[in-house]
């Protein structure tokens, strides 16, 4: 991506936050929709002239992440999971029932992890909700979970644009490849402790 091509200075704008985060609020309850890879790219070229800033690029993330997560606590609430489409179908039925047994054993870990593993954050909003935790502990629990994934996701970007020999369109891509990779095998590393964990007899979850 050339900076100098952007001559609306959109890149700098108050304009890239906004719909960044709201990208990241919309991908709470519709997966498919782009969230982390949109930071990573945005983290890329976050200090560069006509670029965006670094900071207000995490806050941006975080905002979308926790409104997103509060969006999904309410739509639960409201109308229950079995009657939303982004949750139907065996595959997504067997994401929530998974996201169930690991909140059950390790519910900090889970959930500061969740992000990571495909359908994570959507079937671990709809576990902690219909386990009954309350609106201040999911708020904080998605509040500290958003902070870690905005600063990986924006940091990731920062990082890949000073591997040395790289433009700046390579070094988007490197980072965004760079995130989906690592971010796949937190996720796998993830998913098998709090499964090996679950193996053995639960207790229930105490919200």
């Amino acid at each position: 991506m050339d900076l100098a091509a952007d001559t609306t200075g959109f890149l700098a704008s108050i304009w890239i936050y906004l719909i960044g985060g709201f990208f990241v609020m919309v991908s709470a309850i519709l997966p498919p929709v782009p969230s982390t890879t949109v930071f990573v790219g945005l983290g890329a070229l976050a200090g560069l002239d006509g670029g965006p800033k670094a900071l207000p690029l995490v806050l941006a993330m975080m905002v979308g992440a926790v409104a997103g997560d509060l969006l999904t606590y309410w739509i639960i609430k409201l109308f229950g999971h079995t009657r939303w489409g982004a949750t139907r179908g065996p595959r997504r039925q067997r994401a929530v029932d998974a996201a169930t047994r690991r909140l059950k054993q390790r519910p900090y870990m889970f959930m500061l992890t969740s992000r990571f593993i495909p359908m994570g954050r959507l079937s671990s909003n709809i576990a902690a909700t219909m386990a009954g935790y309350p609106l201040r502990a999911f708020s904080v629990f998605s509040l500290v979970s958003a902070s870690v994934w905005s600063i990986y996701a924006v940091g990731i970007g920062i990082l890949t644009r000073y591997w040395p020999g790289i433009s700046t369109q390579v070094a988007v891509i490197i980072a965004i490849v760079f995130s989906i990779i690592l971010g796949w095998l937190v996720g796998r590393v993830s998913a098998w402790v709090l499964d090996r964990k679950n193996s053995k007899p639960s207790s229930g979850v105490a919200p």
